[in-house]
């Protein structure tokens, strides 16, 4: 009897994503999340999304009530970092290309 693997969608570190799509959270602390990307993303690119991009939904995780301020404008990664680092010293960026993944439609 054969198994099938129930495959996981590449993030976006792993397959990269093009600007104007819709990038969602994976990842424990970045459940929910979506992001509407404004700048490519390159395929083996680590770390923060690159560019500029909206926050559409701030997802249930425990930066959702941070986030509520950045709800449909234009940020970026650091800004991001900073608003959750205020609360949350220690932890990763929501808007990790290695905790995100291309919205399927």
């Amino acid at each position: 009897m054969a198994f099938m693997r129930r495959s996981k969608p590449l993030t976006v570190s792993k397959r990269g994503a093009v600007a104007g799509c819709i990038l969602r959270g994976v990842g424990l602390n970045n459940q929910g999340i979506r992001l509407k990307v404004l700048q490519e993303q390159a395929k083996g690119s680590e770390g923060a999304v690159k560019g500029h991009f909206v926050i559409l939904d701030v997802g249930d995780n425990m930066h959702s009530g941070a986030l509520e301020a950045l709800l449909d404008t234009v940020t970026d990664a650091q800004e991001v970092l900073r608003i959750i680092r205020t609360e949350h010293p220690g932890c990763v960026n929501v808007a990790n290309s290695n905790i995100l993944v291309v919205q399927e439609n």
